[in-house]
């Protein structure tokens, strides 16, 4: 039997702030146990990868950014969690912005499971996240 593939984006949103480089994070408010994230969610079939991430990006952050914003691709994991039977075949996506505040909150607005979830987001040192973020989600971090 073959396990189902799920073609995932993430973002690393990056900044240069007081001689340090930082990378957008966020928590679930009412669900802190989901750990340490970056924007990010599944590819709709035919979307196009560069498309699906800025779509993600504004569905969980509220950030409208256009394709001349992401810097590059920098490439492609597999990752799979315990508990569901599935692979998620990761591309992470490497973005600049500085003019975005230190702190905010967002409401999800989707059609997927995150409806209505509240995202709060903030920076955190890239090498400090490398670490921290859930899921693997660090591990191509630059």
């Amino acid at each position: 039997m073959s396990m189902k593939t799920k073609q995932k984006v993430l973002a690393y949103i990056t900044r240069f702030n007081k001689g340090r480089h930082e990378v957008l994070v966020f928590l679930h408010r009412d669900h802190p146990e989901a750990g340490l994230q970056v924007p990010g969610g599944t590819v709709d079939p035919g979307e196009d990868l560069s498309e699906a991430i800025l779509r993600e990006i504004f569905e969980e952050s509220g950030l409208k950014l256009d394709k001349a914003e992401i810097v590059s691709l920098i490439g492609e994991t597999d990752y799979q969690r315990k508990d569901i039977p599935e692979i998620n075949h990761r591309h992470y996506f490497l973005i600049h912005k500085n003019d975005l505040p230190d702190t905010w909150a967002h409401t999800v607005h989707s059609s997927g499971a995150d409806d209505g979830l509240v995202f709060l987001y903030s920076w955190m040192e890239t090498s400090k996240a490398k670490t921290e973020l859930t899921g693997q989600m660090g591990e191509l971090l630059p």
